[in-house]
Formats: C-alpha cells, sequence, structure tokens
C-alpha cells in the first residue's frame, strides 16, 4: 500500500471534548480535510458533528454560562448530563432490595452501598442509529474502539474508507490461533488486528463509561479509550499525522499535585496518558530509523511527521464534566499554528526535490 497523507487521531476524556472540537474547527478554517479520523470515547460525538456538516463545533457543547459556575459540577453528579448520562438511581434502589438480603463481609456491603454503576446513557437510539450512518456514509476514513474488560483485548471499528486505507486491515474477525486469508492481517491473525463493521452496539460500547457499570456493557464491551486513550500505531501508512489529546505533556513545576483533588486528577492523567506515550514513542523510534537509513530502499519506510496538539496545563480534577470554551478556543488556535507549520514544511521540501 503507498503512503497515505494525512491522518487525525482524536483522544476523548470526559469534559474535554472541546479540545477536539476545537481542533476539528481549526481544520475547517484552514481547509485540511483527513483522509482518516481515529477517536475515542466522546471524541466519537465531536467526529459525527464535524462529518455530519456541522459549521460551528463549539454550539451545541459547551454552554458559557457555566464554564465559570462553580456548582455547575455538583448539579451534573447529582442530577446527570443532559443527553448523556443520568443517574441510576432505580437501580440502585432495586438493588437494595434484590435477595439475598443479608450477606457476610464487605464486599456483599459494598455492592449494594457502593455500586459500580452510578449512571445510566441517556443518548437515544435516535441518536445511535445517526452517528453509525454518518460513520458508515463518510467518504473520510472512521475507526474507533471498544474494550472487553473481562479478555483484555481492545476492538476496533471503522468504515470502508478507513479499511481502503489503513493497512493491518480486515472486516473478517480473525481469532489468534487461526491464520489469515487476508495477506493484511499478516501470518498470524489477531482480533486486535481487525476493523469491523461499525453498527449501533459498537459505538454503544464506544461510549459506555466505567461509571455505568459493567454490568449491562453491550456485548460485553466498554468504552476503548480505558485501553487505549489515542488510536496512533496502525496509522504508519500515513505522510502526517495530527494528534488532538487534551493532556498536557507533564506538569509545570510549580503546579505539581498539592492536595486531595490534585493527586486524583494527576492519576487520571497518568492513566490516559501511558497507553499513548508508548505508542507515539515506538513511532518516533521508527523516525528515528528511517533517518539512519536502517531500512533497505525496497521496504518503502518513510519517515511520518507527527504533530501534537495539546495543552500545556494540566486538566483540573473539577473540569471533567465541564466543557469550556477556554479549552475549544485555545485548540483551535493551536491546531491553526500546526497547520500553517506543516503546510510551510511541505512546500519547503516540495521546493527542494529535483526535477
Amino acid at each position: 500500500m503507498t503512503q497515505t497523507k494525512i491522518a487525525f487521531a482524536l483522544a476523548g476524556l470526559g469534559g474535554f471534548n472541546a479540545h477536539g472540537a476545537g481542533f476539528l474547527q481549526a481544520a475547517r478554517d484552514n481547509n485540511v480535510i483527513p483522509d482518516l479520523v481515529t477517536a475515542t470515547s466522546g471524541q466519537i460525538v465531536v467526529l459525527e458533528a464535524y462529518l455530519r456538516g456541522e459549521t460551528d463545533l463549539k454550539k451545541g457543547l459547551v454552554d458559557p454560562a457555566i464554564e465559570g459556575n462553580p456548582l455547575a459540577q455538583i448539579k451534573i453528579a447529582m442530577f446527570g448530563y443532559d443527553g448523556v448520562f443520568k443517574p441510576a438511581l432505580p437501580e440502585a434502589i432495586s438493588r437494595l432490595f434484590m435477595p439475598p438480603y443479608f450477606g457476610l463481609g464487605l464486599d456483599f456491603l459494598a455492592d449494594r452501598l457502593l455500586p459500580a454503576q452510578i449512571y445510566k446513557p441517556s443518548r437515544t437510539a435516535q441518536t445511535i442509529a445517526g452517528i453509525k450512518e454518518t460513520f458508515n456514509s463518510s467518504r473520510v476514513g472512521v475507526v474507533f474502539n471498544a474494550y472487553d474488560p473481562a479478555s483484555g483485548i481492545g476492538k476496533l471499528y471503522g468504515n470502508d474508507a478507513a479499511r481502503e486505507r489503513m493497512e493491518t486491515t480486515s472486516s473478517v474477525p480473525v481469532l489468534p490461533d487461526q491464520k489469515s486469508a487476508d495477506p493484511r492481517v499478516g501470518k498470524q491473525g489477531s482480533e486486535e488486528d481487525v476493523i469491523h463493521e461499525i453498527d449501533e452496539h459498537a459505538i454503544e460500547a464506544a461510549l459506555w463509561l466505567s461509571l455505568y457499570g459493567f454490568a449491562g456493557m453491550p456485548g460485553g464491551l466498554i468504552d476503548g479509550a480505558y485501553h487505549r486513550s489515542c488510536i496512533l500505531s496502525e496509522l504508519h501508512n500515513f505522510e502526517d499525522i495530527f494528534v488532538c489529546r487534551p493532556l498536557a505533556n507533564g506538569w509545570r513545576d510549580n503546579e505539581l499535585p498539592q492536595n486531595y483533588f490534585d493527586v486524583q486528577d494527576w492519576n487520571t492523567e497518568m492513566w490516559f496518558s501511558v497507553s499513548y506515550k508508548a505508542e507515539v514513542d515506538a513511532m518516533k523510534r521508527i523516525n528515528r530509523l528511517v533517518n539512519r537509513d536502517a531500512f533497505r530502499p525496497e521496504a518503502g519506510m518513510k519517515e511520518v511527521r507527527l504533530w501534537e496538539v495539546e495543552p500545556d496545563t494540566p486538566a483540573g480534577y473539577f473540569n471533567y464534566f465541564i466543557e469550556r470554551e477556554s479549552v475549544f478556543d485555545a485548540a483551535r488556535t493551536q491546531g491553526s499554528e500546526k497547520f500553517r507549520e506543516a503546510a510551510a514544511r511541505t512546500a519547503s521540501a516540495d521546493t527542494t526535490q529535483p526535477g
């Protein structure tokens, strides 16, 4: 397969979907159309709005009136997020009166009084079906993920455009102990190498938060961001990859954790960063080998240009549910800077080519 030009990788994180929305707005501002976009968690919804042709991605996502409201986070925690999730109060009550009525040990009490399920999803079937239709009809490749916590195996979903543009793809599931009939999967296929068809259950699973509990997971799957926060390593055959992740690369010295809430924010940021750092470091290592001529020319290995769009400050423990206008605007500005820088580098490379 020849090298494909532009890919976006959007990393989802609750309360920071505005980061991806601002970046995609910058892409629209600069007339940059990707060949393929990967997305995790809530960025799936943002990507659907972008592909559907929504011109103002801030509208409907960011409510400026609540950005400075200190009670907004408490309100969402108590009453839910309209159109996304709501408290699982009936389920909690029924669980209290479910037999057996008596048990020994802290596990029994915790299961009844502190259950894993706190909320339940409230997106309508019509909304889910609309996302599926937009993705499957898009000429831009779309890939997102889900995760099986029982087996520890991730699962990728994508449209036909994605299967055409990614090297390691197949629409037919291949188990680890089976030989693959598709040469793109390799001699020893793996479930994690397969690009599955997008249906409603796939989207429901990819948006299933841990706070919804683990009893009713669609098909036994949960939000793939818990497994891989950013889908990056499969994009090695693209020339330019713009990675949009809402977490800072590190903490400033004068902003290191000082209290309990800072530590919880730090834990969350490290959790969502570890898989990304592994993937991006592997890609950068291959780039270094390419630049050292470590590969045979006939292998066709080329440098992949990585453009990372990320904030320079920590997320903040009390910002994980509130979409903020400042996050959108900062990502829009930084995204435009990266697009202009990439265009200048491409133009410079073109002028140095022989002939």
